[in-house]
């Protein structure tokens, strides 16, 4: 009876062990062939149980077939025998692929971590992606906001839309400019036109504003006709930007206006002036020379300029100005010029032939076209000059020709005092006046060859004593009547003192020149007092002998730089200009000096005359 509980108790246990086999077969993905004959041997070692149990218990006829006992063939054979070996060969099968499922789980385990990390990351990068793209948000709405305020508030206008198609928008600027008082007004009248292009005047205009815009990407200074909404006609500056759509088509721009109407007049203004003054300067009489003052080359000349160098335009600018202007080519002028301040002499052209040219020549520093530069304007003297040497020719002429007849008076007079005593005193004197005065008419004639040997530098100095204080006294005393009639105080000092006048230092000189000069410096003091002024007359001896003439009166300023200078005058009645300048050649000849000072605080005016002593 232990046996068979035994028995009972092992097919149990083999039938649990079956039940979990059958049950873990859904899990099993890997020896499945191995595992089902596991399953089929535990059946047959089952089967083989359970007919070892009925065996036992020697149930009759059970286990017979054909009066022959298969008990225990099925028992120990098909049960125990075949169902072990069935069981072998599967735990074969299917053992090594416990390894192979555990490495699957090993590589699904690391599948999941590698999946979590991934997920993980990618929701990290779509958490970034989403901030990014929240803050582009953003950052594009400050960003329209930013730029719908420029567009507003710009003070230049500004439109955008579709190439060739109807504008999208203008701003306040751009409305207020052709005279709308807003953008929605100016859109209603386009729109009542039904020509988004309406305010454009010139329909070619429109032609080229669409043209450019389809073609090019940037349109710069575009200047076209607009008509405002009082129908007046303003110019307006375009500036157009365009963006490319997908097919590399320009299908969209930005345009900037501006009102260039002001401007253009001006600049129009500006053209017909700088025509205006171009045809001035090509019909000067006058040559005129633009110099740059950093290279010293010429810069420009007007025709009148070429006409008398005998260059051509091209031939001229860059040419060095010392080889035609400066005269003489060791002589450069620049660095005497003030700006603005004019400077006027004469010298001579150079001519592109090599000859020269005399030539009244006028400097002036200024800046042109942004460089610094010096503006010289030349007029031909030529002719001038040629009538100055014939009227110096002439006066020679005449002047050694009227010496004759003047020496014959002399000699007609000197002859009939012979015999003076009997002539009566009124003819006596009147024929001593007529040789006094016919002396003084040849003294004249010498002194203007004198003057003009001077001038050419022929002159031959020979001094000689003369008493200088008799030449004044002589002087004052022949210009009585001038002095008496203006009313004039004449004072003479000798040495700071009072004249005696008696006795004279004597200085070597000639005594042409000297008296001619102060004759002319005296009565140039005489006829500058006002009436009832002060005329003083001073002689300091030494070496030099330096003889003051002081008048009430101060020359007038815009004369002062010219006092010496030949044909200078004030204006004076009968003044020919050549008083002063006689003055300084004679000092000059004789080693002299003739000076001006002026003073308006005591309105006076003094001449100082250096002459060389005993």
């Amino acid at each position: 009876m232990l046996e068979v509980t035994l028995e009972i108790l092992r097919f149990f246990v083999l039938a649990l062990a079956l039940g979990l086999f059958i049950h873990a077969d859904r899990s099993v993905s890997y020896g499945r062939r191995g595992f089902l004959l596991i399953k089929i041997g535990f059946l047959l070692i089952l089967f083989g149980v359970f007919m070892e149990i009925t065996d036992q218990l020697d149930i009759p006829g059970w286990g017979m077939v054909a009066d022959v006992h298969v008990n225990f063939y099925l028992a120990k054979v098909v049960g125990q025998l075949a169902g072990s070996v069935l069981l072998l060969v599967g735990l074969w099968f299917w053992l090594p692929s416990i390894r192979t499922m555990d490495e699957v789980q090993e590589a699904l385990d690391r599948a999941r971590s590698e999946l979590e990390e991934h997920f993980v990351a990618r929701t990290r990068e779509l958490e970034a992606e989403v901030d990014r793209r929240c803050k582009a948000e953003a950052e594009g709405r400050i960003s329209d906001e930013r730029r719908r305020i420029l567009f507003e508030n710009s003070p230049i206008g500004i439109t955008h839309g579709f190439v060739g198609g109807r504008f999208v928008e203008r701003n306040r600027a751009y409305a207020r400019m052709l005279g709308y008082d807003s953008p929605e007004e100016m859109a209603q009248a386009q729109a009542l036109a039904g020509d988004t292009f309406s305010h454009i005047v010139d329909p070619a205009d429109v032609e080229r504003i669409v043209g450019q815009a389809r073609n090019e990407d940037y349109v710069k200074d575009l200047i076209v006709r607009m008509r405002r909404k009082d129908g007046e006609i303003r110019w307006i500056r375009l500036e157009m930007a365009m963006a490319r759509d997908h097919h590399g088509r320009n299908y969209y721009f930005y345009a900037f206006a501006l009102d260039v109407t002001e401007r253009k007049e001006r600049s129009e203004a500006l053209e017909r002036y700088k025509r205006r003054l171009k045809g001035i300067f090509d019909s000067l009489p006058v040559g005129i020379f633009v110099v740059d003052r950093e290279t010293h080359t010429m810069a420009w000349a007007n025709p009148e300029a070429l006409r008398m160098s005998g260059y051509t335009l091209d031939q001229m600018i860059g040419l060095p100005c010392r080889e035609a202007l400066c005269g003489d080519a060791s002589f450069c002028p620049w660095g005497g010029i003030e700006e603005g301040v004019p400077c006027t002499d004469e010298s001579f052209l150079t001519r592109k032939d090599g000859t020269r040219l005399p030539v009244l020549k006028n400097m002036v520093s200024t800046v042109v076209d942004g460089r610094e530069s010096l503006v010289v304007s030349l007029q031909d003297i030529s002719e001038q000059k040629r009538l100055e040497e014939l009227r110096e020719d002439v006066n020679r002429i005449v002047t050694h020709d009227l010496k004759g007849p003047i020496i014959g008076v002399i000699n007609g007079c000197r002859l009939l005092l012979l015999e003076e005593e009997s002539l009566d005193a009124e003819l006596s004197e009147m024929l001593h006046l007529i040789e006094n005065q016919a002396e003084k008419a040849l003294q004249m004639i010498g002194l203007s060859l004198a003057l003009y040997k001077i001038e050419a530098g022929t002159f031959t100095y020979e001094p000689e004593p003369v008493a200088v204080m008799d030449v004044v006294r002589e002087t004052l005393v022949n210009l009585g009547g001038r002095i008496e009639d203006k009313r004039l105080a004449v004072s003479v000092l000798l040495d700071g003192g009072p004249d005696p006048g008696l006795g004279s230092p004597m200085i070597p000189a000639n005594p042409l020149l000297l008296e001619t000069m102060v004759a002319n410096l005296l009565l140039n003091a005489v006829e500058a007092a006002p009436e009832g002024g002060e005329v003083s007359v001073g002689l300091e001896q030494g070496d030099p002998v330096v003889l003051t003439m002081v008048n009430a009166g101060a020359v007038p300023e815009a004369l002062r730089e010219t006092f010496f200078e030949k044909y200078s005058t004030g204006g004076k009645p009968g003044g020919t200009g050549l008083g002063t300048y006689s003055a300084r050649l004679a000092a000059g000849a004789m080693g002299g000096t003739v000076e001006l000072s002026v003073s308006d605080d005591e309105d006076r005016t003094t001449l100082r005359v250096t002459l060389p002593g005993a």
